[in-house]
């Protein structure tokens, strides 16, 4: 992958690059930020560019999409890269067993599946939708100690014929502590050209004696008018600005808002019969809403919460700033569309974000759906009325 390939991200990029074209490269280096800013598709580009044989360097950044430098894309180490086949690239990422791989999995069995996968989505994806491509959904993957006892035999090895061997760790917070302990030996005592891209969202998920030794690569939000552009052929003009900013730096979540069509009808309809029953608080109602939504798939329950998370959101901002966000409040009812916004104000839009993230991290982790859906309705509830 080329930096031209990564969608925003031009100041860090350059700071990178110019990093790598001092000399000065950590030999354990942390890229920390949510998978839809771009952290992983960065290390990926990055590695590409440090084994570059023939780094392009652009006078006039403005010229070059505001990018000081970049791989070539065209050198025998580039295509390889761009393949994801390089000798010298080694990819970990968080597995379990499969149809195919009944015991013992490791990464070694799925280098070709999550090639295919990183291909795919060109470096964004999320460890759901890894899981779906590997029929795993009901299971939750994690880095092993195989995994670890792997980098730790390969990195004796000497790279084989690029200039630096690179090892990228995606998902790092899914690394098992006996494994992440095994990894630590390898970071505390690097092999020369050994270069380590450790990829995470969560930085309170690592242990600290792994922070310490990495050095923090921090990703931020991708700028609204690079999600714009990202998204022209597909938005229509006239609510390209207003797509872009729900999307809150974000380009998974651009993606899902785009994909959303599909359920609208279906989450719209299930949103207004919550919320209604979220109103009346009838016990015996309720309990039969949260049985219907616990017989949706895990992937299915958490994108109804995302898409309700995204309703209130645009609630808020047509409350309180005007902004009308009307493709993301289609609920097919005229009459609670009119009427409901007006509940989700400054006082309890920080509670019902609270509220939904910590339903949505622990439906991600496999908590049971009934329990942490009707904790999510009593908060909810409860923070209607301080509207």
């Amino acid at each position: 992958m080329q930096f031209k390939d990564i969608i925003g991200q031009r100041s860090l990029i350059n700071n990178l690059t110019e990093i790598i074209d001092s000399g000065r490269v950590s030999h354990a280096q942390l890229f920390l930020g949510p998978n839809g800013y771009g952290s992983l598709s960065l290390a990926l580009a990055y590695a590409q560019y440090l084994n570059c044989q023939n780094r392009q360097h652009f006078d006039d950044p403005s010229q070059h999409d505001g990018l000081r430098a970049d791989s070539c894309g065209e050198c025998p180490h580039c295509k390889k890269y761009q393949q994801l086949m390089h000798t010298d690239l080694h990819l970990y990422f968080p597995n379990a067993t499969t149809k195919r791989i009944t015991k013992e999995p490791s990464c070694a069995e799925f280098q070709s599946e999550f090639r295919e996968f990183l291909l795919g989505n060109s470096g964004y994806g999320t460890p759901d939708e890894w899981f779906t491509a590997l029929g795993i959904e009901q299971k939750q993957g994690i880095i092993n100690t195989r995994d670890a006892n792997d980098i730790v035999r390969t990195m004796g090895l000497t790279a084989y014929e690029a200039p630096y061997k690179v090892y990228i760790v995606w998902m790092m917070e899914k690394m098992n502590v006996q494994a992440a302990n095994k990894l630590l030996k390898a970071l505390e005592e690097p092999t020369p050209n050994t270069v380590f891209l450790l990829v995470s969202e969560s930085k309170d998920k690592l242990l600290s004696t792994i922070i310490s030794r990495a050095q923090l690569v921090q990703v931020g939000k991708i700028d609204n008018e690079s999600i714009a552009k990202a998204f022209a052929a597909q938005v229509e003009q006239e609510r390209l600005a207003a797509f872009a900013a729900a999307a809150e730096g974000d380009y998974l979540k651009a993606k899902q808002n785009l994909q959303r069509t599909e359920f609208d009808e279906q989450f719209g309809q299930m949103f207004v019969e919550w919320m209604r029953q979220l109103f009346k608080l009838n016990m015996a109602s309720l309990s039969a809403w949260i049985e219907n939504f616990a017989t949706l798939g895990r992937e299915q329950q958490k994108q109804f919460l995302l898409y309700a998370m995204n309703a209130l959101r645009a609630c808020f901002l047509r409350t309180t700033a005007g902004v009308q966000l009307d493709y993301l409040l289609r609920f097919g009812d005229e009459k609670f569309n009119a009427s409901f916004p007006n509940f989700i104000t400054a006082n309890n839009i920080a509670l019902l974000d609270e509220a939904f993230n910590s339903t949505i991290f622990a439906i991600e982790r496999n908590a049971y759906g009934k329990i942490a859906m009707m904790q999510l309705s009593f908060n909810v509830s409860k923070a209607l009325k301080k509207r």
